[in-house]
């Protein structure tokens, strides 16, 4: 029997043990990693795949792109998909970090929990996210893509406002969807105060085991506001918001997800999409707008009723 086979395309030095368990569980035959990956690299290495199987085998072949660097990840993509030509194609996932599911999941929890207790969607809000590592720069760029106003903040007092023109990833989305995306440093409570007033949905998604948001900033915000926190390393982002928090009320008007929550279905989301690729005889691109389609329908399929936030009280 033909065997279904993972090449593991990691742009940094160390292939996850977390992403290679996934896809064996997933149910992938073999999963093969290799690292310090280039996009030359990347081309050289598909080719070799390819020409190993026919076009029919090779459609059991799937590449998954990762390491902590979106826009190198980008650029792997790009050269696996350049280096493939009918006949010869199959199904690549890109996923740097685990960075697109788990933004995707976020972005997704945080859509279904609002709709459910009668918020609204995505668009027509406000959002701030704080942290600026590829979690929540991805998270900046599926909300600004949809047309959402973003703010994204540098809690890290070590970090001045020039920090985020220079960084690439940021540049990046701020050159495609600039006019929904601002940048701003936001470590003292004054900042994130100013920053936390302007914002409908706020996203917590900094180092872990440092706290964003105190209570008593919350007691300042008007309601009603969502907040999510990433981080399930105490003490947690947001005081007063437990991990398996889901839309608890934390101060009167202002409305939290914990961490466990968002995690939950990340780590699904992850499973489905890699047990796709494993499956999918159809040549697909697995990204985060794939992912977050995915996890849309997820959430459908899977979502109980949900109390109104009036019976929540």
């Amino acid at each position: 029997m033909l065997k279904k086979l993972l090449f593991m395309l990691d742009t940094g030095g160390r292939a996850s043990p977390f992403d290679i368990t996934m896809a064996y569980d997933a149910g992938f035959d073999a999963v093969i990693p290799y690292e310090d990956v280039t996009p030359r690299d990347a081309k050289s290495l598909t080719q070799d795949a390819m020409f190993s199987r026919s076009p029919k085998a090779f459609k059991s072949t799937c590449f998954l792109i990762s390491g902590r660097d979106v826009l190198k990840a980008e650029e792997v993509l790009r050269a696996v998909k350049s280096a493939m030509f009918p006949p010869f194609e199959t199904s690549v996932v890109i996923d740097p970090a685990g960075a697109y599911t788990t933004a995707v999941a976020i972005v997704a929890k945080t859509e279904d929990a609002m709709k459910s207790y009668e918020l609204g969607g995505l668009s027509g809000k406000k959002y701030a996210v704080f942290g600026t590592g590829p979690v929540g720069i991805t998270v900046a760029e599926i909300l600004t893509s949809l047309e959402c106003e973003v703010t994204v903040a540098e809690p890290n007092p070590m970090l001045n406002s020039d920090y985020l023109l220079q960084h690439e990833a940021f540049r990046d989305v701020l050159e495609r969807h600039g006019a929904y995306l601002h940048g701003v440093s936001a470590p003292t409570s004054t900042d994130k105060t100013k920053v936390l007033q302007k914002a409908n949905v706020i996203f917590c998604i900094a180092a872990r085991g440092i706290r964003i948001i105190e209570k008593e900033l919350l007691k300042k915000l008007e309601p009603t506001k969502v907040m999510v926190d990433l981080n399930a390393v105490p003490p947690l982002g947001i005081e007063g918001l437990e991990l398996k928090d889901y839309m608890k009320e934390i101060v009167p008007g202002i409305y939290g997800i914990g961490a466990l929550v968002v995690g939950d279905l990340k780590y699904k989301l992850q499973k489905a999409i890699l047990q796709d690729a494993c499956e999918n005889q159809t040549p697909t691109i697995y990204d985060h707008k794939f992912a977050l389609q995915k996890a849309r329908k997820m959430l459908i399929e899977v979502a109980p009723p949900t109390p109104k936030l009036a019976e929540t009280k």
